[in-house]
């Protein structure tokens, strides 16, 4: 089974956007463009969540991005 995250996608000027991940309070990636913004969603989720007890057991991620409202 794959654990999904909906993250909240907004354009920041003068370029880029910010993704913010409502089950991850406090976390916030910043990019140039969501895709590479989704990059390094990929590794801070895995940096928060690597001491949860059961990390190793953990399903693979499924990053779904979404407008923020």
């Amino acid at each position: 089974m794959t654990k999904r995250y909906l993250i909240s996608v907004e354009p920041i000027e003068p370029s880029g956007v910010v993704l913010t991940i409502a089950e991850l309070p406090g976390l916030v990636i910043f990019g140039q463009t969501a895709e590479d913004a989704l990059g390094w969603a990929r590794e801070a989720i895995a940096f928060q969540l690597r001491d949860s007890p059961d990390f190793d057991q953990r399903p693979p991620l499924e990053l779904i991005l979404g407008r923020a409202s």
